[in-house]
C-alpha cells in the first residue's frame, strides 16, 4: 500500500469530516506514568502509544500478539516456547535464541521490571492501560530498555464496591472468560481485589495425519490478587500476587515451499501460499507456568512520596517442538525445561510537581538466575540422511545476572512554557555463564564436547537530554537525545562452549535523536501527536545460523551497526457527540548500517553476495520490520432515546507492508503486504454498566502471515505461521459492571 493511498485514507477520515461545533464532546484526557509520576499524555515528551483496557475488551484483544494491530511500528513474533517470544519497535527486539540475553524491548508490570517476556504478560483481561513507549527506556525503568518499552498497569483495589464480569466466544471454540470483584475489606483501611480469566481455542492448524494431533491452540488460566493497605494518612502498602498457567501445542509452521526432491516434499503434506494444514506424526507441546509476588509500599512527606518496591518471579517454561511438517519422526526428543527466578528491588524519590525544579532519582538492584536443559535427539532416518543412527546432544546451562544502578531525572521549568529535562543512569552488570554441551557419538560433523564456567562484568553510564516549548496553550514541541545501555549477553546456545569464541557478546549501545508534537485543537476535539527519529544501534546482539551446516548450528554475535530512522502519527478526533475517529501511522526504515561479515542464508550462492559463508549484508533489512503500518478506527454511537442503551457500530482499519522474517534477508522468507478490517456493533448501556456486541475480525477474508522461517537440511525452505485471524472470524460479547 503506497504512502499516497495511506494519505488519502487519513484525509478521508480526519480532515474532510466537518465538526459539530454545537455539541461535539471534548476527548478524554489520557493519563500516564512514562515518568514515575502521573501525567497527561500530553504533557510528556515521549513518542507514547497509549491503550486503554476498555479499548482491549470492547476490542476483544486479550493477547500481548494483538497490539501489533493496534500500535503501528509494533511487532510481536512467536518462539517455539513462550519463552522465544519477542516484540520490536521501531524495528529493533532481542534476536536471539539466547536466553541469557537481556530483551531490548523492556516490560514493565506494576512498576515491577521483568527479564523475560513469558513472565511479564500473558493475557490483558485486567489490565488498566498499556503505554507503549518509544525508543531508549532506560533512565527510569529498572533495567535498562535499548529500543522501548511496554508499561502496563493493572487494575487496583477500589474504595467502592466494585464487580463484573466478561464473556466472549468466537470461530474455532474461541473463549474468553474474565471476572473480578474489587472493594473495601476494612472501610478506610484495607482494600482488595481479585481477578480471574481463562482463554481457550481450538488449533488453528489442520494435521490430517490418522489420529495426529492438530497445533496451535490456546490453553490458559490466571488470576490476580491484591491487598492494599492504608497505614496512615502518609503511608500505605499494596501486596500483590500474580499467577499464569498456559499449555498449547505450539508453534508449528503450515508449508509454503519445499525443495524438489526432499524427504518434506516427499512425506508432507500440502504446500503453498496460503496454505494452513500440514501432515505430521508428531507432536509440538509446551507450557508455562508464572509466579509474581510484589510489595509497594509508598510514604508521603510535605509532598515528596518515597516508593520501595520488592519484587519476585518464579517461572518454569517447558516447550517440546517434535512436529516437522512430515511423517518421519525426525526429532523424537526436543525439549527445553526453562526455570526462571528473578528479584528487583527499587528504592525512589519524587519531588513535588509544582516546583521549578522536579525530579525523580533513585536506586535499583536486579537478579535473575535461569537453568535450562535442552535435549535433541535426530533420526538419520526420519532426515533422510540414512537408513539407521542418530545424533543427539545434551545443553545444559546455567546463567546468573546481577545488575545495580542508579538513576534519575529532573525538568528545571525555565518559563511557563519551557522546559529543559536531563535524565541520567548508573550501571554495572555481573555474568556468570556456567554450560555443558554433550554430543553423542556419531554426530556429524563431529562437534567436541565443551563446557564453560566463566564470568564477565560491564559499568556503563547512560543519558538523556530533552527541551520542551510550549507553541499554543494546548501544543507542544520538543527535542531529545539519548544514549542508551543494553548490557552484555552470554551464549547459552549449544555453539557456546565448542565454537573457540567468546562466550560472551559487548554490550548495544543505542543513540536516539527525536523530535515531536503533542498537540490538542477545537476545544479539544482533536488531538494530533507526532514524532520524527533517528537512532543508531552499535553491537546489536543477534543469533546468526551457520548456512547449510547440519546439524543446525545457531550462534550469538554482535551485528555490527544498525540504523532506524521514521515518523509516527496518531490522531484523535471527537466529530460530533456520537461519531469519534483515531488513527495511527507508522513509517520505519529499520536497516543493517554495517554488518560486513553477515552470515549467508541456505543455498545463497556467491552471484547472491555470499562469499566463503558471510556476505555483506549492511544496508540490509531488520527481520520483523514493515516500513509502512497503519491503524484506522471510527465508532459511530446510535441514540435510542426510549432505551437505557445506544445502539453502536465501529470499523476498525489495519495495513502492513510487506515485512522480512529472517535476519540473513533471504528473498524466500518475506511476507506480502495485507489490510484487514474488524466490524463491530452491538449496545452499550449508558451508564457504563453493560455492553454487548457482535463482531467480525478480518470481515473481508484476507489471507496473511504473522511470520516465515525455514529450515533447509530436510528441504523445507519456507513455512509459515498463522494468526488467529489469518481468515474471518466471528463472536459475540457481553460485559456487564456493578
Amino acid at each position: 500500500m503506497p504512502f499516497s493511498r495511506i494519505a488519502r485514507c487519513f484525509g478521508a477520515l480526519v480532515f474532510t469530516v466537518p465538526f459539530s461545533t454545537a455539541q461535539a464532546q471534548q476527548l478524554e484526557e489520557v493519563v500516564v506514568t512514562a515518568q514515575k509520576r502521573s501525567e497527561s499524555l500530553q504533557d510528556v515528551a515521549i513518542s507514547i502509544a497509549v491503550v486503554s483496557g476498555t479499548e482491549l475488551a470492547n476490542l476483544n484483544k486479550t493477547q500481548i500478539a494483538d497490539l501489533s494491530r493496534l500500535v503501528p511500528g509494533f511487532t510481536f513474533s512467536e518462539g517455539t516456547s513462550d519463552a522465544g517470544r519477542n516484540i520490536q519497535i521501531r524495528g529493533i527486539g532481542t534476536n536471539s535464541f539466547s536466553r541469557s540475553v537481556d530483551l531490548s524491548v523492556g516490560t514493565v508490570v506494576d512498576n515491577v521490571a521483568s527479564g523475560s517476556l513469558s513472565g511479564s504478560v500473558l493475557d490483558f483481561s485486567d489490565v488498566e492501560r498499556v503505554e507503549v513507549l518509544r525508543g531508549p527506556q532506560g533512565m527510569l525503568f529498572g533495567k535498562n530498555a535499548s529500543a522501548g518499552l511496554l508499561n502496563i498497569t493493572t487494575y487496583g483495589p477500589t474504595e467502592e464496591l466494585a464487580t463484573g464480569f466478561r464473556a466472549s466466544y468466537g470461530s474455532n471454540n474461541l473463549v474468553n472468560l474474565y471476572g473480578y470483584a474489587s472493594g473495601p475489606i476494612i472501610e478506610d483501611t484495607l482494600l482488595g481485589r481479585i481477578s480471574m480469566y481463562s482463554n481457550s481455542m481450538d488449533p488453528i492448524i489442520d494435521n490430517e495425519y490418522p489420529g495426529g494431533d492438530d497445533f496451535n491452540d490456546r490453553d490458559e488460566w490466571g488470576g490476580r490478587g491484591k491487598l492494599r493497605w492504608l497505614i496512615s494518612e502518609n503511608l500505605d502498602a499494596q501486596l500483590a500476587y500474580t499467577h499464569i498457567k498456559r499449555d498449547h501445542t505450539c508453534c508449528v509452521a503450515a508449508l509454503r515451499q519445499v525443495t524438489p526432491g526432499s524427504v518434506v516434499e516427499r512425506e508432507g503434506g500440502p504446500v503453498g501460499p496460503k496454505n494452513d494444514k500440514v501432515v505430521d506424526n508428531d507432536t509440538s507441546e509446551g507450557s508455562t507456568k508464572v509466579d509474581i509476588f510484589s510489595l509497594e509500599v509508598n510514604y508521603s512527606l510535605d509532598d515528596y512520596v518515597l516508593t520501595a518496591i520488592t519484587a519476585y518471579t518464579n517461572e518454569n517454561v517447558y516447550g517440546a517442538a517434535r512436529a516437522d511438517d512430515y511423517t518421519r519422526t525426525a526429532l523424537p526428543l526436543n525439549d527445553s525445561n526453562e526455570k526462571y527466578e528473578q528479584y528487583t528491588q527499587e528504592l525512589r524519590l519524587t519531588s513535588p510537581g509544582d516546583d521549578p525544579i522536579t525530579y525523580v532519582a533513585g536506586l535499583y538492584y536486579f537478579y535473575k538466575k535461569i537453568d535450562r536443559n535442552f535435549d535433541r535427539y535426530i533420526d538419520l532416518y526420519g532426515i533422510d540422511q540414512g537408513p539407521a543412527g542418530a545424533l543427539s546432544l545434551i545443553n545444559n546451562s546455567k546463567n546468573d545476572s546481577e545488575s545495580f544502578a542508579a538513576f534519575g531525572q529532573a525538568t528545571w521549568h525555565i518559563t511557563d512554557r519551557s522546559r529543559l529535562s536531563l535524565g541520567g543512569r548508573y550501571n554495572f552488570d555481573e555474568l556468570h555463564h556456567k554450560q555443558v554441551v554433550s554430543y553423542f557419538p556419531g554426530t556429524l560433523p563431529e562437534a567436541p564436547d565443551g563446557a564453560v564456567n566463566e564470568k564477565d562484568s560491564d559499568d556503563a553510564g547512560s543519558w538523556r537530554i530533552m527541551v520542551e516549548h510550549d507553541i499554543a496553550e494546548d501544543a507542544m514541541v520538543y527535542a531529545s537525545y539519548t544514549k542508551g545501555y543494553k548490557g552484555p549477553g552470554s551464549n547459552s546456545l549449544p555453539s557456546g562452549p565448542s565454537s573457540g569464541e567468546d562466550v560472551f557478546v559487548d554490550p548495544e549501545i543505542p543513540k536516539s535523536y527525536e523530535v515531536g508534537l503533542k498537540s490538542q485543537w477545537f476545544d479539544n476535539r482533536l488531538r494530533v501527536n507526532a514524532a520524527a527519529y533517528y537512532s543508531t544501534f552499535k553491537d546489536f546482539q543477534a543469533s546468526a545460523q551457520v548456512p547449510d551446516a547440519f546439524p543446525p548450528i545457531f550462534f550469538l554475535t554482535n551485528a555490527g551497526e544498525l540504523e532506524t530512522k521514521g515518523v509516527e502519527l496518531e490522531v484523535n478526533a471527537q466529530l460530533t457527540e456520537n461519531f469519534s475517529l483515531q488513527g495511527s501511522l507508522a513509517y520505519t526504515d529499520a536497516t543493517f548500517s554495517d554488518w560486513q561479515d553477515a552470515p549467508c542464508y541456505a543455498r545463497q550462492t556467491d552471484d547472491e553476495g555470499c562469499k566463503n559463508g558471510t556476505q555483506d549484508l549492511s544496508g540490509g533489512e531488520l527481520p520483523n520490520s514493515p516500513k509502512w503500518s497503519t491503524y484506522l478506527a471510527g465508532t459511530y454511537y446510535v441514540p435510542i432515546p426510549s432505551m437505557p442503551f445506544d445502539g453502536f457500530a465501529s470499523l476498525n482499519f489495519f495495513y502492513r507492508d510487506e515485512v522480512q522474517f529472517s535476519t540473513s534477508n533471504n528473498p524466500l522468507l518475506v511476507g506480502d503486504p495485507y489490510n484487514t478490517f474488524d466490524l463491530y456493533t452491538g449496545i452499550a448501556a449508558r451508564n457504563g454498566r453493560y455492553r454487548v456486541q457482535f463482531y467480525v475480525q478480518n470481515l473481508f477474508d484476507q489471507f496473511y502471515v504473522a511470520s516465515i522461517g525455514g529450515q533447509e537440511i530436510v528441504g523445507v525452505e519456507a513455512a509459515q505461521i498463522l494468526p488467529y485471524t489469518y481468515k474471518r472470524r466471528f463472536g459475540v460479547s457481553v460485559q456487564m459492571d456493578w
